[in-house]
């Protein structure tokens, strides 16, 4: 299963934003609600409960690890790659 990208977390947690600070739930809320993988899910539930971001980029810069495409993640078993 590829991991999980900046793109992703960006695509799923737009919506958390726009009325001010956000914690861990609200983001975990919001791509569940936007159809996230449970991977993308999972990546933003191990957040600390004490986070509170107002917006991507804020939420980017705790997640230094992630890859910035599926260029960047992992290959799918049994793929060749």
């Amino acid at each position: 299963m590829p991991r999980v990208t900046r793109q992703e977390i960006t695509a799923c947690t737009r919506g958390a934003f726009g009325s001010g600070w956000v914690g861990r739930g609200e983001l975990c809320a919001a791509a569940r609600a936007a159809g996230a993988r449970p991977e993308a899910v999972a990546l933003l539930a191990d957040l600390s409960p004490h986070v509170r971001v107002c917006g991507l980029p804020d939420l980017l810069l705790l997640l230094p690890d992630l890859p910035d495409d599926a260029a960047g993640a992992e290959p799918e078993p049994g793929s060749g790659a």
